[in-house]
């Protein structure tokens, strides 16, 4: 169901828009919803929207050798876009798909250009959400090229645990860099040292 709160909401949180403002600013913005395993950008489209989503999971990858390799994962309340695309207006190979059933608004590249036209600080929030994906990705990469396979996972489940609880393991493998046998190696090989460390945690009690 369609819940404006939500989106205005998001947008105090992150710029100061008078009443008028935020009334043409929201009429600009579109509810969606997709079912899982909908494309919400093909492979080789240009990337027209920005989302706000409202409820779901949603997985960026792209396909090398015939193999899946996802890039990101976008939870409620993320702010997203394939940017690349996005920002160039240019077609791209990331695919964005709905992981699960979801809900999101989105606003196109001409609507957002509108009301950057019209209400110039609300770039800020668009520089803002663009910057923490950016920086994001950034420290994903530095991750995969700097750090051991234990210390990826265990960067990933401290500062995006809800990757950890929701994605399934051949998922994460692919977005850490590693295939789902070493994963479940190393996640066999964590467990057992946090089990010798309290052996009062029996295999069904120690965390993933």
């Amino acid at each position: 169901m369609k819940n404006d709160n939500v989106l205005v909401s998001f947008i105090n949180e992150n710029v100061m828009l008078s009443e008028e403002e935020l009334a043409f600013v929201i009429d600009l913005f579109e509810y969606i919803s997709y079912q899982k395993g909908q494309q919400i950008k093909g492979i080789d489209e240009v990337c027209s929207y920005t989302y706000l989503l409202i409820d779901g999971v949603v997985r960026q990858f792209q396909i090398f050798n015939n193999k899946e390799v996802n890039e990101q994962f976008f939870f409620p309340s993320d702010f997203f876009s394939e940017y690349q695309s996005f920002t160039k207006q240019a077609a791209s190979r990331r695919i964005l798909i709905a992981k699960t059933d979801v809900t999101l608004y989105q606003i196109s590249y001409a609507n957002l250009h509108l009301i950057y036209e019209r209400i110039p600080r609300f770039q800020n929030l668009s520089r803002k959400m663009l910057e923490e994906n950016l920086n994001f990705i950034m420290e994903l990469n530095s991750m995969i090229v700097n750090d051991s396979p234990e210390v990826r996972y265990l960067k990933l489940k401290e500062i995006r645990p809800e990757v950890i609880q929701e994605i399934p393991q051949y998922m994460i493998a692919t977005f850490l860099g590693m295939t789902a046998e070493a994963l479940s190696r190393l996640k066999g090989r964590l467990a057992r040292t946090r089990f010798e460390q309290d052996p009062k945690k029996g295999p069904k009690n120690l965390p993933n």
